[in-house]
């Protein structure tokens, strides 16, 4: 079995959710994202394999993968902003996270949003 990564542009400020407003605010500032998901070869087929929302965030309106057979496609996290790219995991080293201060600042906002919503 093969494994590549494959990678999808989006924008957060795109992404259907009724953030609040300081969130958004941070959300319109930043750049392309990107996402990480994997195509795996099964049976001959390159499967979307993506894993990324826990099941909470399924209330939020989010795409969650509750169940998989194995051999279909998968929910895409995100809805991407252009083409996949697709990258051997030998490529990995070469990929870097935004980690900027306007990223980060997004970033720990989200996340406290999120923790809140899960009720952590």
């Amino acid at each position: 079995m093969s494994v590549l990564l494959a990678v999808y542009p989006f924008r957060w400020d795109e992404v259907e959710l009724d953030y609040p407003p300081k969130l958004m605010k941070l959300a319109q500032a930043l750049p392309t994202s990107h996402h990480l998901a994997c195509m795996v070869d099964i049976s001959g087929e390159l499967v979307l394999v993506d894993a990324t929302l826990d099941p909470a965030l399924k209330e939020m309106g989010l795409p969650v993968n509750e169940e998989w057979d194995g051999v279909s496609n998968t929910q895409l996290a995100i809805t991407p902003s252009g083409e996949v790219q697709i990258h051997h995991p030998s490529e990995a080293v070469s990929m870097t996270a935004q980690r900027d201060e306007e990223s980060l600042a997004f970033y720990r906002e989200l996340n406290r949003w999120l923790d809140a919503f899960r009720g952590l």
